[in-house]
């Protein structure tokens, strides 16, 4: 099945994707770290944290796998006070983290505004949550998934950590050593140059991250569609754009009232997003402008016969597969990304694809068989056909 080979390849090439990042064994470097919330003092360096055993979690204030594993993670630093150090990682901006903090009761955990990518560029996590566990060696002891993280695995990082202290591992260098050779991509919180791109990546943020969303919805409705379609033009334009609202609109509604979803024909049937003056649905955008007019129950077999003339206006030319990895992520991990850029959307979608598959996909070593997510059947067709 022509399908579940490209699954396979998409999935054995996101996992052996060159990470130039820290992996397990790696020695860390020292370095400044320059601004740090929820903490005794304001910076501090990567050694005077890693002074017992580290635990470096990467998060976003927009990622809800995030948001769900953070009282555990209280949890652990509590019991094991003295003991580990965990820190949280996110390349928001300074005032969207001290917003998320004074939000959260008995938040204790230390936060790092990493707006300059610095542990970012060093550690390069493809998909968030991303937990590094770091021996006060320098050594990096694991790369652990959030199932991964409990007393169990934290006691066994503590005697990991003492057997290479016996050993005599060298501790990390104290100069700051972040080379220049290291190089990503910050595609986080970074803008579209397109006004409109740059109006959904606020709305999809805002709606994520809890904030007030009711000015966006405003600033949609009242475009003009001669103002849409003349600012809105390419692919990677209509990819973003309307990646961004699709997931906005979703968090929005379920946020105003979480019972929608429990008839899930109706929620993403209804009618009730309103731009440039016509009305919408979450399947409407879906399959008829990001899938290019597909009949929803097809297996993407289908086109519709008749779109209308909007529909057809704002369509994509060519379907892009990923972007079912794209829309309202419900997966295990979330891609590092706050929302979608057009001058970038490549790349993002590739980082989805990767955190997806990784997340949902399961392969048996010993059969050779992998196990995908039902979404690629649903879908089949758009991810290149079942043949026998």
């Amino acid at each position: 099945m022509k399908v579940f080979a490209i699954a396979i390849s998409l999935l054995f090439s996101s996992l052996a994707m060159s990470q130039s990042g820290y992996k397990v064994n790696d020695v860390t470097k020292n370095f400044q770290v320059n601004k740090i919330l929820n903490y005794s003092a304001s910076s501090s360096t990567f050694q005077q944290l890693n002074d017992k055993l580290l635990v470096v979690d990467f998060f976003g204030t927009w990622c809800i796998p995030c948001i769900r594993a953070l009282p555990k993670l209280s949890a652990l630093q509590e019991k094991y006070k003295g003991q580990i150090n965990i820190v949280l990682v996110s390349d928001e901006p300074e005032e969207k983290l001290i917003a998320f903090i004074g939000k959260q009761k008995g938040f204790a955990l230390p936060v790092i505004v990493d707006e300059q990518a610095m542990f970012t560029k060093l550690f390069q996590p493809p998909a968030y949550p991303y937990t590094a566990i770091v021996g006060k060696n320098g050594k990096v002891l694991a790369i652990s998934a959030q199932e991964e993280m409990n007393e169990i695995s934290i006691d066994k990082w503590l005697k990991e950590q003492e057997s290479n202290n016996v050993m005599g591992m060298t501790k990390p260098d104290t100069d700051s050593a972040v080379t220049s050779s290291i190089n990503i991509e910050k595609n986080i919180v970074e803008k579209s140059q397109n006004k409109l791109v740059q109006l959904s990546q606020d709305f999809m943020y805002a709606a994520k991250t809890g904030e007030q969303t009711t000015s966006f919805i405003t600033s949609l409705k009242d475009l003009s569609m001669d103002e849409l379609t003349a600012t809105i033009t390419n692919d990677n334009e209509k990819k973003a754009f309307w990646i961004n609202l699709y997931n906005a609109y979703t968090n929005t509604a379920l946020k105003n009232n979480p019972d929608q979803y429990s008839n899930r024909g109706k929620f993403f049937g209804n009618e009730f997003i309103e731009i440039a003056g016509k009305k919408f649905s979450l399947d409407g955008i879906e399959h008829g402008i990001l899938r290019r007019s597909k009949i929803k129950w097809s297996l993407g077999y289908f086109n519709k016969l008749f779109p209308n003339k909007i529909e057809k206006r704002l369509r994509v030319d060519k379907l892009d597969y990923r972007l079912h990895f794209a829309l309202n992520c419900g997966a295990k991990s979330c891609p590092p990304i706050a929302f979608y850029k057009s001058e970038t959307i490549d790349q993002q979608l590739d980082l989805a694809t990767k955190a997806y598959l990784t997340g949902e996909a399961e392969y048996d070593a010993a059969t050779n068989i992998v196990k995908l997510p039902t979404l690629m059947s649903w879908f089949r067709r758009d991810f290149g056909g079942k043949r026998k």
